[in-house]
């Protein structure tokens, strides 16, 4: 897994399952990449928004990277820790603030809102309650998926049908262990209030994936 709009900060919570590959796992070709994507996150595949008309787009962000400047469970550590993104996921390019609502079993309720510095210094907030499971979680593979309630989707007059996931494996590559992290996320999203909404989705969407990235990984260091 290498200025600021509305919505981009749905990519912060991961990885759906209905792309055209398994986004849950290692990007193809990736480990042939090593060196360019070693601590340097980049996209998998560039954003992507297609209009749905009336103003609202589907926007889809891919991004991953190969670090070793944290373990694996230093890394799952903080992305299992759903409760705390709010010390996380607070960049230059978007804020993430989440609220527990209720927990049963593997599954946690919880209430986000997404905070994204837009055009001229507008900070719109974009509140949606989602279920939180986590289907892997073993001693070399993590997965992380978020998906929007089906009520809160059918109402919610922002963002609806998100479903996102966070990958984290641990990877030797050459005798050396690396953790490979994949960021990615699909939503529809109401971009009435983005000027050249379509260009623009797609323009500030990567970048704020990629700092994604690089805030998990520096919150894994402290752990």
């Amino acid at each position: 897994m290498n200025t600021r709009l509305l919505f981009l900060t749905f990519c912060l919570f991961g990885i759906p399952l209905f792309g055209q590959e398994n986004t849950s796992q290692i990007a193809p070709g990736a480990e042939n990449q090593l060196e360019a994507l070693l601590n340097k996150p980049s996209v998998v595949k560039p954003a992507i928004a297609t209009s749905l008309g009336r103003n609202w787009f589907t926007l889809e962000l891919d991004s991953h990277i190969f670090t070793d400047q944290a373990s694996f469970r230093q890394i799952v550590d903080v992305l299992f820790n759903i409760e705390k993104q709010n010390d996380v996921l607070n960049g230059k390019k978007s804020t993430m603030i989440s609220t527990p609502v209720s927990s049963t079993g593997n599954e946690k309720i919880m209430d986000f809102v997404s905070i994204t510095i837009g055009p001229l210094g507008i900070k719109p907030k974009s509140p949606y309650r989602a279920s939180v499971r986590f289907p892997i979680n073993t001693d070399t593979r993590f997965v992380c998926e978020i998906r929007q309630l089906s009520n809160d989707s059918a109402s919610n007059d922002r963002v609806k049908n998100l479903i996102t996931t966070r990958y984290v494996e641990e990877v030797t590559i050459n005798g050396r262990k690396y953790i490979y992290i994949r960021l990615y996320s699909r939503d529809d999203v109401n971009a009435s209030i983005i000027p050249g909404a379509k260009n623009t989705l797609e323009k500030y969407g990567d970048p704020a994936n990629m700092e994604a990235l690089e805030l998990i990984i520096e919150a894994a260091k402290t752990r």
